[in-house]
């Protein structure tokens, strides 16, 4: 039979063509290539042009929405899988539906810019870029970006330091993967006050150091306490910093990495003796660096005529004491023992006069001068009597050091007041020490603990 082609015909027949064609090309393209969400799809079917749509989106559920057939599942299918799906669709409505499924336009996941550029957010690409080209689609690096250290994160999480300058310059040849994160870091301040050239803020960037902050500030001034400085954090925590072990790279775990909002404190190297006793002036007197105890001593304006020079004390800060003998310190006869003073020093001066001391429930609790003939009671009421209320005088006790041990005597000092006829009032020696106790109540062993540790400090002074 012989088949009239007519150009109605002939132009279906092209239609039949060009469809198998472009169907297959699709295939042989995309190989087994899986949609997958964000994809960009068309749909077309043959002779039903009210049914095609030209472009489509996998949505991040995985499905695409065909005004006929509703949601259909798309994430995971190939173009060729996805055509079928929607022929099925379509056979309700048509006889033998040919549909046909293209890629418009691959999802690409985005480079990430993040931090101080101009546009953070997502950088759309189409494939590997070099830094400089991220940085250029983020809109450059914004006023506030220290540019020095960044942070790159892959897709799979691991991290990297980046130095973006050295990549911006093309110094390096770092490549960013689409799905890679590039975090430009921020400048940020922190504080430095205390001895230093210039207190103030300064900004800091991501990886600087104690020892930047101090550079930025000016350096450390000469009185400068340099193992003493502080690093307070934001959240109130407080790091010791060692400046002199930063400076000679012996104290690594001193020169901490610095954080927004930090605040280093570089205090004041105190330098301070106290002199104390038998001395024309009294106090607290600052020193230099080399200073000795003949310069304390001096600064004090010299002993009384009453001092005891050769049975004088130096006690450090931790409570070691060192007898010094300043007589031969003086008329230079004993240099060794003019020792060099560190602060926290005090130099005790004691006296030659004979002293004792009233102690306790009194108002006036100290030492006083031994005058002829004073008792017990005299020296209770040179120090003031005790108090109506707290006081427990019927127990008072006298401590004095004998030739083997010390000795403790009971002294009913509320029945000596009231001139009772069996008691009698105790004539005193130097070094006595009286102790009025508390009502409270101690007994013997408490009152020797209190009186001995009394007794300590007296003999250190006097």
């Amino acid at each position: 039979m012989n088949l009239r082609v007519t150009p109605k015909l002939r132009l279906a027949a092209l239609a039949l063509t060009a469809f198998a064609l472009s169907g297959a090309s699709s295939c042989l393209a995309d190989g087994a290539y899986r949609l997958v969400p964000e994809d960009v799809i068309a749909i077309q079917v043959l002779y039903h042009p009210e049914l095609s749509v030209p472009e489509a989106t996998v949505r991040p559920d995985g499905m695409v929405n065909y005004p006929v057939a509703g949601d259909v599942q798309a994430a995971g299918a190939s173009l060729v899988e996805l055509s079928e799906t929607i022929a099925e669709a379509l056979r309700q409505e048509l006889r033998d539906p040919k549909v046909s499924v293209r890629l418009v336009r691959r999802y690409v996941m985005p480079v990430y810019v993040l931090g101080s550029v101009r546009m953070p957010g997502a950088v759309h690409v189409t494939g590997p870029v070099t830094v400089a080209e991220a940085m250029a689609l983020a809109g450059g690096l914004a006023e506030t970006a220290a540019p020095r250290m960044g942070t790159l994160v892959r897709a799979d999480g691991s991290q990297a330091p980046v130095d973006i300058m050295a990549s911006l310059s093309g110094q390096t040849g770092l490549v960013l993967q689409p799905g890679d994160t590039l975090v430009v870091s921020a400048q940020f301040l922190v504080s430095v006050v205390g001895e230093v050239t210039a207190s103030g803020r300064y900004p800091a960037e991501q990886g600087d150091r104690v020892a930047d902050a101090i550079a930025a500030a000016g350096g450390l001034v000469e009185t400068a306490d340099r193992s003493a400085a502080r690093l307070i954090r934001a959240d109130g925590t407080s790091l010791p910093v060692d400046i002199s072990a930063i400076i000679t790279d012996a104290g690594a775990e001193h020169n901490h990495l610095l954080t927004p909002g930090d605040l280093i404190v570089v205090p004041t190297l105190e330098r301070r003796v106290t002199v104390v006793g038998a001395v024309k002036l009294p106090g607290k007197y600052d020193f230099d660096d080399g200073d000795r105890v003949s310069d304390a001593l001096a600064q004090a304006r010299g002993a009384l005529d009453e001092a005891r020079l050769t049975d004088a004390v130096l006690v450090r800060r931790d409570g070691s004491a060192k007898p010094v003998d300043l007589q031969a310190i003086t008329q230079h006869a004993d240099q060794a023992g003019d020792v060099a003073l560190v602060d926290g020093d005090t130099l005790i001066v004691p006296r030659w006069a004979d002293q004792i001391a009233v102690m306790g429930m009194v108002s006036r609790p100290g030492t006083q001068p031994l005058e002829d003939g004073m008792t017990a009671m005299g020296a209770i009421a040179g120090a003031g009597g005790w108090p109506a209320d707290g006081a427990a005088p019927a127990r008072t006790v006298l401590w004095r050091q004998g030739e083997a041990e010390p000795e403790i005597i009971a002294i009913n000092a509320l029945a000596l007041m009231r001139g009772d006829a069996d008691v009698h009032d105790i004539p005193l020696q130097p070094g006595d020490i009286i102790y009025v106790p508390g009502s409270r109540g101690m007994d013997s062993g408490e009152f020797s603990r209190v009186l001995l540790g009394i007794a300590s400090v007296l003999r250190l002074v006097y």
